[in-house]
């Protein structure tokens, strides 16, 4: 049996070694290979005109492909993302300020500073409840 080393490794591991009767069967049934029979030069351009048509094909061609399956999927992904900015929409409270700039702005409109500060630090640790273990 040859050494193999180099054969086959890579991305999938090594080649499995060899078995002589699975072969011999094999050879039984099907035959031996047909070296001289197959025209390797006619192979060789078929595989060669598959290559160039691939690289001159654009970018989108593969996108066309896909469609009847990305379609419907976009189509569900949109609905699921409406449908879920819609709930949080739903359940989002009152004034969202997420920089000292937002807190200083609500302040200076009329909101109390203490009001703006648990809006803010609610924004930023998206907790309802900040005020629940400290004694009045």
């Amino acid at each position: 049996m040859s050494d193999r080393s180099v054969i086959g490794t890579g991305a999938f591991g090594p080649e499995p070694a060899h078995d002589e009767r699975l072969g011999t069967m094999m050879r039984d049934i099907v035959g031996d290979t047909p070296h001289n029979a197959v025209r390797w030069s006619a192979l060789a351009e078929r595989i060669g005109e598959r290559v160039r048509e691939q690289m001159v094909a654009p970018w989108w061609s593969y996108a066309t492909r896909w469609e009847r399956r990305a379609i419907p999927l976009a189509l569900v992904a949109g609905i699921v993302a409406t449908i879920a900015l819609w709930m949080t929409a739903a359940t989002s409270t009152g004034l969202h300020m997420t920089t000292a700039s937002g807190v200083t702005t609500a302040v200076l409109s009329g909101i109390p500073a203490e009001d703006a500060a648990s809006q803010f630090a609610r924004s930023i640790t998206n907790s309802v409840e900040l005020t629940a273990g400290v004694p009045e």
